[in-house]
């Protein structure tokens, strides 16, 4: 049941009807009936494997729990020399106990992504692991339940967050539905008093959440598939479209990439906040970014977070020289290619990445120099557009990668991009031969110019904030005409697939 459904629209509808007529007390469990539900109508089976995850890491931090316990007890014990060597040998077992349990746990759950993954991709693994009837089947979410509870079950091992020993809260949390098919990836802490809190229903929210969910059916109804359209003809037949062609492939690939996510990201939140949940947004604007590093800071916010605080921090982050940072770097952003898939496309994506930012680091000395000999002004509206395009431009490069079907595929696009020279496709006429006709293309410029517009006043103000300080009848009128441009414009219906969303592959 995707977001984009009309069983969806229909499922959410009744959710929200019973959620705020039943007794306060009651809600959590209506929302895991809901969030089962809605994980079932996908396939029992995948339900299974879910469950059998959220098992593992439940169980696990109850032990890690306990043995952190009993490891404080025995440190308060030693406040003499006079221990006898059983009982050092004790003190270590404990110390050791807790961390077993989180490796032990931790590679189970990456273990189960893996081989999944790895199946989904390669059928003949699958029959060599006599996989069954899991063969081929990816379950919604699972890159995303997995990091979220590694984060929960290293959480509770530093202490930051007691174990939830509600086998039924702590099963919300996992299956919260809203989050579930693309995040963000939640943390404890922030989202576990929201689903077992109160919640009266209050209108201004409602709305906004109702506003934001448009916003996210616009970006993926009208400009994602759209240019999933134009994005499938020129990687399907790179060799047929030379130059521009390529250039203009990574570029729609990037919108289309970016719309896609974060459309589902902003229903996901538009849902939750209906429901008086508020879940973190994921992304700030990410294609405004001055360096990969902002970038990073902007694209995927909750990956990225958990990435640097459960991967690159405990391999030593930037505390142990310069030579060990890049290294770390490195490290990270294969870990962020391999989560996103098997195959070498990924890897290379993930590389790329972490040698902009190394490359960023060392040659920064140098370009702030070259800036000072030339008394270029840093803060200069121009010296920033300049610095977003470079940054754009090395994105676009390495979704290229991510995108293509083998390494070869993307040296190939990105080799024809230097070496053929053909602007003039872009206003010949030569675009309305790739599928969409003219009239498609004019709707998916449009659409995208009115992206960057509201994107560029979203960095001024809150766009929802001002609409709601405004009368009744002008709200209206906005959301009115919102769900009119998107029933008009939008891609679906007879004659069209709408686009699974990308991110839910992951």
């Amino acid at each position: 049941m995707d977001f984009i459904s009309g069983y969806f629209l229909l499922f959410l509808a009744i959710g929200l009807v019973i959620f705020y007529n039943i007794p306060k007390k009651w809600q959590q469990y209506w929302l895991l009936l809901l969030s089962m539900f809605f994980y079932c109508f996908a396939s029992l089976k995948l339900f299974a494997v879910m469950l059998g995850s959220a098992v593992i890491s439940y169980a696990s931090a109850l032990l890690i729990e306990d043995g952190c316990a009993q490891r404080h007890a025995l440190s308060g014990r030693r406040v003499s020399a006079k221990h006898s060597v059983k009982s050092g040998d004790s003190g270590k077992t404990a110390l050791r106990y807790p961390g077993i349990i989180l490796g032990l746990a931790v590679i189970l759950l990456i273990g189960i992504l893996l081989v999944l993954k790895t199946a989904a991709t390669a059928p003949f693994l699958a029959a060599r692991l006599h996989l069954g009837p899991f063969a081929l089947l990816l379950p919604i979410g699972i890159s995303f339940y997995t990091l979220q509870m590694i984060a929960y079950l290293t959480d509770v091992y530093h202490g930051k967050i007691r174990a939830q020993k509600n086998p039924v809260k702590y099963l919300l949390f996992i299956l919260y539905f809203p989050q579930i098919l693309q995040g963000p990836i939640p943390r404890y802490d922030d989202l576990m008093p929201q689903l077992t809190g109160q919640h009266k229903f209050h209108y201004e929210t409602f709305v906004g959440g109702f506003e934001l969910m448009l916003w996210g059916y616009f970006q993926k109804l009208v400009i994602a598939d759209r240019a999933n359209i134009m994005v499938n003809r020129l990687f399907g037949e790179y060799a047929s479209f030379p130059g521009t062609y390529m250039l203009l492939a990574g570029v729609l690939y990037s919108i289309q990439l970016y719309t896609d996510f974060n459309g589902c990201v902003c229903i996901a939140r538009g849902i939750s906040e209906m429901f008086g949940i508020s879940l973190a947004d994921n992304f700030a604007h990410p294609y405004f970014a001055t360096s990969i590093q902002d970038f990073w800071r902007r694209w995927h916010i909750s990956l990225s977070s958990w990435l640097r605080d459960y991967v690159y921090i405990p391999l030593g982050g930037n505390r142990k020289g310069k030579c060990r940072q890049y290294v770390n770097l490195l490290l990270t952003f294969v870990v962020s290619g391999i989560w996103h898939g098997i195959g070498a496309t990924y890897l290379v994506w993930g590389l790329l990445h972490g040698l902009y930012q190394i490359a960023g680091k060392v040659t920064k000395p140098l370009r702030m120099r070259v800036c000072e000999c030339f008394h270029v002004d840093q803060n200069t509206f121009s010296h920033r557009l300049f610095r977003q395009f470079v940054t754009f431009m090395l994105v676009m490069l390495a979704w290229i990668f991510f995108r293509s079907s083998s390494v070869l595929q993307a040296v190939s696009m990105i080799r024809s991009m230097v070496t053929t020279f053909n602007p003039w496709v872009l206003w010949d006429g030569s675009l309305y031969l790739l599928v969409l006709n003219a009239k498609n293309v004019w709707v998916l410029l449009w659409a995208i110019l009115l992206l960057v517009l509201v994107s560029f006043l979203q960095t001024k103000c809150s766009i929802r904030e001002k609409l709601m300080q405004q009368g009744i009848v002008f709200r209206y009128l906005v959301v009115l005409t919102g769900i009119l441009v998107i029933l008009v414009f939008g891609i679906y219906g007879p004659g069209y697939d709408a686009a699974q969303f990308i991110y839910g592959g992951f």
